[in-house]
């Protein structure tokens, strides 16, 4: 018997910080899809937001790894702070696949970020290259990217709950995670740290304690 492919998800974003809302749907759709684990990289400067973070790379991974901690099937990886300026995702997707050859390579997204993959750079390779797992974000559902999605991509859109390993047509990349969304603000979390007794409800203990003890987000 064949041994089965690990599958290895790459999720990229500025984390500035990392919450909730993007670790509970991201596990949740690691598990319904059956990637084995999922690689977290932090940007140094996000191609999409030219006004750059507001943390920096340096302390966003910091605490990109303090979250990590409570998730064993979460990985971390330095490729984009360490290399710093702007790298786009299909740089990433590539460097992944050259250190992780034993790996089926995803691409794991949000659905706002689904419906702009054709405007990403290089993304018709991206999608030959790799299969996608579309995590839901408030404001972009199924129908909404079956809709709005060029034809060339929606086609590649596999049933509502289709999964990776199930018998699809070869042009079936895209899953629908079927997540429920967990919607936070990134700006309002930077907002209200250093005036709100308590962010438990959006960001892991680990991340609020690093973010209060540098300071992070206070107005000099």
């Amino acid at each position: 018997m064949l041994n089965r492919a690990h599958l290895l998800g790459v999720y990229g974003g500025s984390f500035d910080p990392i919450h909730l809302g993007h670790l509970l749907p991201v596990e949740e759709a690691r598990a319904a899809t059956g990637l084995d684990e999922v690689l977290f990289v932090p940007a140094f400067a996000p191609p999409h937001k030219p006004q750059g973070p507001s943390a920096s790379a340096f302390h966003r991974f910091g605490m990109c790894a303090a979250a990590l901690e409570a998730y064993p099937h979460f990985l971390l990886s330095d490729f984009e702070v360490s290399r710093g300026g702007t790298t786009y995702t299909i740089e990433t997707l590539r460097h992944v696949r050259a250190n992780h050859p034993d790996s089926e390579v995803f691409l794991v997204l949000g659905s706002d970020s689904m419906a702009q993959l054709h405007t990403w750079r290089e993304w018709k390779e991206i999608v030959a290259s790799h299969r996608i797992v579309v995590v839901y974000r408030e404001g972009v559902d199924y129908p909404d990217l079956r809709e709005g999605l060029p034809p060339e991509l929606s086609a590649r859109l596999a049933p509502l709950g289709a999964r990776p390993n199930d018998e699809l047509a070869d042009n079936q990349t895209v899953f629908w995670a079927g997540n429920a969304p967990v919607t936070i603000s990134s700006t309002w979390i930077r907002s209200a740290l250093p005036s709100v007794q308590s962010l438990s409800e959006s960001l892991p203990p680990a991340v609020e304690r690093y973010a209060r003890r540098h300071r992070l987000y206070v107005a000099p």
